[in-house]
């Protein structure tokens, strides 16, 4: 198996985890209501859960640093198993502080996991990871989309009566007083089949476990050894390559780069990095938390609203709103071949604005505009993770250290904003479109921010690189000018032997410190030096005016061998030597 071939194994094996982890995060969405009616709670309570999962998720995000330590396919499969077990067992908790429990446990594997299956997928491609890492998060809006049609089949089928903007018959209260212990939740009308969502999740856990042996098969077939990546020399080696003597035979034609210019481009492109990483994480903050909390309380804002839905029609808008979503990152793979990561992001805030005010306007009054905006919506929101990461990639290397804060930060949102939309989303459905179009708006202007800071840096570094080019130039002019001094006088020297015995004469000939070809002659008293000197006497061309050209010096130089030895031959061989110079 080729390594390349292996590359592909590899991805597709990543692309079915990120699939599982789609179904694992979107099945508790739909049963969030038959969840609070089977644990006796109400539902701003039972809302909880997403902010425990999600505050799990933002800790679990930091463990990006252990991969460098241990052994990153292993790491995955251990946090996509433990992802698998801890959904299925949710429905069969005996309290709701054991649910808490377990999401906080199953978020937490759900943020390493994201972590590392990220820097992954980059670390495979590196520049060419545009497309797959579009491919990656398409694979996790069929799990969204997946998710909601596991769930639809237990779900039920009748509407659920809130107390704060409905009025149920005397008769259904009586029944609902009659059977149900927990009238908390102001719910009239329970079905026996809510008991059966135990089903959906024991299917979500079980999809998950699959995928973390599939990688786990992998790494027993052929352990992923992660690319040596080259190391940059510090600020000591470069003062020390810019203070040596260099020569052309030594460094080739290209001259050190001042110590100056070093160190200031060294300190810009610190700056630059640490600002696009403190923006990137406002943008991640901002959008993760929007996107999280519109599919993941969709199902139960859908129910909320004045059209009087039931559940199993919510879960078949957010299944649809899903679909979109996942339809969005398909187009996104040839997309982001064709066009630019930026060009992708306007469009994609673009259609999150139009699909946010469409719900803002017509949800309470038409059923067919709600799918439509959500539609709109999961369209926009579709491409955003994977292009943002494409975009910061083009400047920065996301590193684990860097893609575990993207993580964090967009983990924080997640874990703050459940509370806030959960408190009241019963009384107010319309808080999760306000707080949708409140973050969208802010995205965009922080995305706008970095792509005019990366677009100005740009300009900088062209002009900046000009002058460096121009002072390159100069530098290397000199040196030319030198080379054809020393090797003047080097001729004048063979014409006239006499000039050998003077130090003097010998001193004026040593080349400048700035000299790219270093000849040394030199004077002693107890042993004499000769210069041996090999060069190519079969074209009548004289050396110097060969090097006169910067396009020959390269090919003229490789002509030249000029050492120093000591005089252990005869004196006829050291006169044969100097008529050879």
């Amino acid at each position: 198996m080729t390594s390349l071939t292996y590359k592909y194994i590899v991805t597709f094996s990543l692309f079915f985890c990120y699939f599982a982890y789609g179904v694992n995060f979107y099945v508790i969405g739909p049963t969030l209501i038959e969840l609070a009616s089977i644990f006796r709670t109400s539902l701003e309570q039972i809302c909880l859960i997403y902010t425990i999962r999600s505050a799990g998720y933002t800790f679990g995000s930091l463990s990006g640093f252990l991969f460098k330590y241990i052994n990153r396919q292993l790491a995955l499969v251990f946090f996509v198993t433990l992802m698998g077990i801890t959904l299925a067992l949710i429905p069969h908790c005996t309290s709701i502080n054991l649910v808490f429990v377990l999401a906080a446990i199953n978020g937490f594997s759900i943020g390493s996991f994201d972590t590392a299956i990220n820097v992954w997928m980059l670390e495979i491609w590196s520049e060419d990871s545009g497309p797959f890492m579009q491919a990656l998060h398409f694979t996790y809006g069929i799990g969204a989309f997946v998710a909601p049609l596991i769930c639809e089949p237990f779900l039920s089928t009748e509407s659920v009566y809130l107390s704060h903007h409905h009025s149920p018959s005397s008769s259904s209260m009586e029944a609902a007083n009659d059977t149900d212990p927990f009238q908390t939740l102001n719910i009239s009308v329970i079905d026996p089949i809510d008991y059966l969502i135990h089903i959906p999740y024991a299917i979500a856990g079980a999809i998950t476990i699959f995928s973390a042996m599939i990688v786990l098969g992998l790494f027993f077939y052929k352990k992923y050894e992660p690319p040596r990546k080259f190391k940059a020399p510090n600020d000591d080696q470069l003062s020390y390559q810019s203070k040596k003597k260099s020569s052309i035979l030594q460094n080739g034609l290209e001259p050190p780069m001042p110590l100056r210019l070093t160190r200031s481009k060294n300190l810009h492109q610190t700056f630059m990095t640490v600002w696009i990483v403190l923006m990137g994480s406002m943008f991640f903050t901002l959008f993760v938390g929007m996107e999280q909390m519109h599919l993941q309380f969709l199902p139960t804002f859908a129910v909320n609203t004045d059209l009087n839905l039931s559940p199993s029609s919510a879960a078949m808008i957010s299944s649809a709103a899903a679909l979109a979503f996942t339809i969005g990152r398909c187009l996104s793979i040839p997309l982001a071949i064709k066009f630019r990561p930026q060009t992708i992001l306007y469009t994609n805030h673009i259609l999150m604005l139009i699909g946010t005010i469409l719900l803002a306007a017509y949800a309470n009054t038409s059923e067919h505009m709600l799918w439509i905006g959500n539609i709109v919506l999961g369209c926009g929101f579709s491409s955003v993770y994977a292009s943002i990461y494409a975009f910061l990639e083009q400047k920065i290397s996301v590193t684990n250290r860097i893609g575990s804060i993207f993580v964090f930060a967009g983990g924080f949102t997640a874990a703050v904003s459940p509370s806030m939309v959960g408190r009241y989303i019963e009384a107010d459905p319309l808080i999760l479109i306000w707080f949708d179009l409140i973050c969208c708006l802010l995205c965009l202007t922080v995305f706008f921010i970095i792509h005019l800071t990366l677009f100005l840096d740009g300009k900088q570094t062209t002009v900046t690189t000009k002058s460096f080019d121009t002072k390159k130039k100069s530098i290397l002019a000199d040196h030319f000018d030198t080379i054809n001094l020393n090797l003047n006088a080097t001729r004048s020297m063979s014409l006239f032997p006499s000039a050998s015995s003077s130090p003097m004469a010998l001193l004026s000939l040593q080349p400048s410190r700035k000299s790219l070809a270093t000849i040394s002659l030199t004077t002693e008293t107890s042993s004499s030096s000769i210069i041996s000197t090999t060069a190519s006497t079969r074209t009548s061309t004289p050396i110097s005016s060969k090097l006169s050209s910067p396009s020959m010096i390269s090919k003229n130089l490789d002509m030249i061998d000029v050492e120093s030895q000591p005089d252990r031959g005869t004196e006829k061989e050291q006169e044969q030597t100097e008529l050879n110079v």
